[in-house]
């Protein structure tokens, strides 16, 4: 899984800043189906606004992850694919800490996204000029706060799982893989447990969500799915390390 995606000759090629960047065709698919709710067959523009939104986003963090591979030392290429994308290297990084940074770099460009167009509605008040520009707007913080926050989770192979593992390790040395790979399954287990129960409207969780902050987010079908897949990877991770560790015991 976030494996890079063969070519196809319907792939969007194009350079920036230096960086080659490739879309995948699913990458338009994906973010089709999940802008469904934007969908208004009078208002076609608020589905092309989101699957605007949703590429400059992404792309957005991915070359937060470019940039920092360069400051390193280290070349890259930009994928975007499904509904996010991959930033990948051309050498390895050297250091603990650079890969941290790298980690963090696609997250904290996304953020910077988002108090970019923050602070000029600030400037120049332009989200209420029409209910077009209030949605992309909203959709601009929400995907690069909301989507930035879930991608620092300590899950595997999301930034924030790639994070976790450079400081177990760090700290517990090889033991430090174990932890990681455990901390990746039961965060991903919980936030597929939490996306099953906003499913089904379990009552005493919509209570608490009913007074939450716009900005918390709410479980549906693609993250109980999501997650599911991803702690079950991880679990199966932890498996295979299992295996190893006793295997080379014997």
């Amino acid at each position: 899984m976030f494996c890079e995606p063969d070519r196809t000759g319907y792939d969007l090629n194009f350079r920036l800043f230096g960086f080659p960047v490739r879309v995948h065709p699913f990458f338009w698919l994906c973010t089709l189906i999940f802008g469904e709710s934007a969908w208004n067959p009078d208002r076609p523009e608020f589905l092309l606004g989101w699957m605007a939104v949703a590429f400059v986003s992404f792309l957005v963090h991915e070359l937060g992850h470019a940039v920092a591979f360069r400051a390193c030392g280290v070349g890259s290429h930009v994928v975007l694919y499904a509904l996010g994308g991959l930033a990948v290297p051309w050498d390895h990084v050297n250091g603990r800490g650079k890969r941290v940074a790298v980690s963090l770099a696609g997250p904290g460009a996304g953020f910077v996204l988002a108090g970019l167009v923050w602070a000029s509605n600030q400037a120049t008040p332009w989200a209420g000029a029409s209910l077009f520009t209030a949605f992309l707007y909203t959709q601009l913080l929400w995907i690069n706060i909301v989507w930035g926050v879930v991608n620092l989770l300590p899950v595997f192979p999301l930034d924030g799982g790639r994070v976790s593992q450079e400081v177990c390790v760090g700290l517990l040395g090889r033991r430090g893989i174990r932890v990681a790979l455990q901390l990746s399954v039961g965060t991903a287990g919980a936030v597929a447990v939490y996306s099953l129960l906003c499913l089904t409207a379990f009552a005493p969780l919509m209570a608490v969500l009913a007074d939450a902050p716009w900005w918390v987010p709410v479980g549906g079908l693609w993250t109980l799915v999501l997650f599911g897949v991803l702690a079950h990877q991880s679990y199966q991770l932890l498996q295979q390390l299992s295996w190893t560790e006793s295997h080379w015991e014997q």
